[in-house]
């Protein structure tokens, strides 16, 4: 299950890096849509068009994998740090399960619209027709990988709480009578 990680970190960090040229070119075209609009007054053809449909999707989406892996995914640990290490392996896995699940859906939702786009060689017409399928799977692509790492996490998750040790009374510390 260590490899599958590793590769799923790999993997998560390409999808970032890809994200993060993708906000690159972003600013690069709007940057050189605002001057031809503002200096020569020719503004680039379909920004908003493929601003909204390209890059917002690849921005948002594609870092996903990579999120969870770092586990910097907003977490609430109210109860989490007070419990031993056996209640806090099963407290993992369970809400790594439920976020898998709710991911699953929603990368599944996205994975038949996305379909659905690539059937119909979805396209938008703006001033220069913009093809909008291919950013569709960006949803399905990195959510079912995250939800492939969410799973093993959980499975992790459950090994540790297996193998965590129990407080006994010998080792709870000093005993007071």
């Amino acid at each position: 299950m260590q490899h599958i990680d590793l590769f799923l970190g790999r993997l998560g960090r390409l999808l970032a890096l890809s994200a993060s040229l993708c906000l690159v070119v972003m600013m690069l075209q709007i940057c050189l849509d605002v001057v031809g609009r503002y200096l020569f007054g020719a503004p680039m053809p379909s920004t908003l068009e493929i601003v909204s449909d390209w890059w917002m999707p690849a921005l948002i989406f594609l870092p996903l994998l990579n999120v969870e892996w770092r586990n910097e995914n907003i977490a609430v640990d109210l109860f989490y740090q007070s419990r031993g290490p056996r209640t806090q392996a099963v407290m993992d896995a369970i809400s790594l399960v439920c976020f898998g699940g709710f991911l699953a859906l929603i990368a599944y939702a996205g994975f038949e619209q996305a379909m659905r786009g690539f059937r119909q060689g979805e396209f938008i017409v703006g001033m220069i027709p913009v093809i909008t399928w291919p950013p569709r799977f960006f949803l399905p692509v990195a959510g079912g990988l995250t939800v492939l790492l969410c799973f093993v996490r959980a499975l992790e998750a459950l090994v540790r709480a297996v193998s965590a040790p129990t407080l006994t009374r010998d080792h709870q510390g000093p005993h007071r009578g």
